[in-house]
């Protein structure tokens, strides 16, 4: 993660990130052990070549371990944005789809920062919402679906002083 002040990261609203590779195409194994993980029967997962829209949000993410000459920054761009917080929560997360994504994909992922709040205190802490969108495109370059996901990103409350605004 990446610190500085609530300023210097709402700067970043509008910055998008280079696009990069997801690490692997989709492949029938990767849909079956995502459906396994989140207990989807859909058939059309289990038993045909699409696969469930929650599989893109993953591909974006690192690998347990790589080779040091392969290293990429954090998964998340959002996490390079210069902010106070040293712990992060998903709020919410959204995507709209143009088609689902199939076995045989190879998907690039851009994202932007849409918006930082302004500081806001809940009952975890105080700190800010981070929106991100995020653009997933086949080895075409056509649109498979976009992500709005919101994170908060913040420092744990101090308890002695209690808090009364909630998230």
């Amino acid at each position: 993660m990446a610190f500085g002040t609530i300023e210097e990261g709402r700067a970043w609203a509008g910055r998008t990130s280079e696009p990069k590779q997801a690490w692997f195409p989709i492949d029938r194994s990767m849909v079956l052990y995502y459906c396994s993980l989140v207990e989807d029967a859909n058939p059309r997962y289990w038993e045909g070549d699409e696969c469930p829209p929650g599989l893109l949000m993953t591909l974006g993410f690192n690998p347990q371990w790589t080779p040091e000459h392969l290293h990429r920054e954090d998964s998340l761009f959002a996490l390079n944005v210069p902010l106070p917080g040293h712990h992060i929560i998903n709020a919410s997360t959204t995507t709209e789809l143009e088609r689902r994504p199939r076995v045989g994909d190879h998907v690039s992922i851009v994202e932007e920062i849409v918006s930082v709040s302004p500081e806001k205190t809940t009952r975890i802490g105080t700190g800010v919402f981070i929106t991100s969108l995020t653009t997933y495109r086949d080895q075409h370059g056509e649109v498979i679906a976009r992500n709005t996901n919101v994170l908060f990103r913040y420092d744990i409350a101090d308890t002695a002083a209690g808090t009364e605004e909630q998230a």
